[in-house]
């Protein structure tokens, strides 16, 4: 496939009095007429032209004909910008077929391998609209990334709060535990002397008890034994008296 390039000088193709020939000439009568109008333009008005960017147009139409000569008959207009495929090649005519299927006879000189530069540029601004659209998007995600981030940096901070507090807890926990060891040690070491205490103070009751049961007893058997030192007095008082009673 091959795009074609319309140049100004498909206005000048031809020969003798074709009408098609003589509408080209009034028309670049009148583009000649428009150049010396905006030649005294420029002249007139310098520093008005050298402000303004002009660019040059490729909206142009090449015949497409029965034969590789001008004055065979035109079967078709082609547009500027228009996919040919190429069929057969000559030295300055070659057939072409339009994508409709229709075949013809265009000049050499109106046809290129590269595409004309309204269609480049029609390509370059659909890229641009696609990165225009990329660049959108990426900027929407971006905003959202950073209101994602403001909210993480946010927790971040707490977070690092939040250990701070924690280690604070833990050295203060650590200092607690430290001294709990200590009083927890202490705790068992008084436990075992409590132990110690009441196995003492149980064995003191028991030899208490012990001592008031001897007690007791010491004062069963002294009582005992005054009961018969008593009991034996009077019966030896008791005998004396009866052998007084008889020696009287």
């Amino acid at each position: 496939m091959l795009f074609f390039q319309l140049k100004m000088g498909a206005f000048f193709s031809g020969g003798g009095s074709n009408p098609y020939q003589m509408e080209c000439t009034v028309v670049i009568k009148k583009n000649k007429a428009r150049f010396w109008l905006v030649l005294m333009s420029l002249l007139i008005l310098p520093a008005v032209c050298l402000a303004q960017t002009v660019y040059v147009t490729e909206e142009f139409e090449i015949t497409m004909r029965t034969g590789p000569a001008t004055d065979r008959k035109i079967i078709s207009l082609i547009q500027s910008g228009k996919a040919l495929q190429m069929v057969e090649k000559g030295d300055e005519w070659s057939m072409v077929r339009e994508p409709g299927g229709k075949e013809g006879w265009v000049l050499n000189r109106y046809l290129t391998a590269s595409q004309p530069c309204a269609m480049v540029l029609e390509r370059v601004r659909q890229d641009y609209d696609v990165l225009v659209a990329m660049h959108d998007d990426l900027k929407q995600k971006y905003n959202t990334l950073a209101s994602e981030k403001k909210v993480l940096d946010a927790d971040l901070s707490q977070n690092r709060q939040e250990r701070d507090e924690l280690s604070q807890s833990y050295a203060t926990l650590k200092k607690e535990s430290s001294e709990f060891l200590k009083l927890k040690k202490r705790h068992q070491e008084v436990t075992q002397e409590l132990e110690a205490e009441k196995t003492r103070s149980a064995k003191l009751d028991e030899e208490n008890m012990q001592m008031k049961r001897n007690r007791i007893i010491q004062w069963v058997l002294t009582g005992g034994g005054i009961m018969l030192v008593g009991f034996f007095i009077g019966l030896f008082s008791s005998s004396r008296r009866k052998q007084r009673s008889s020696l009287y």
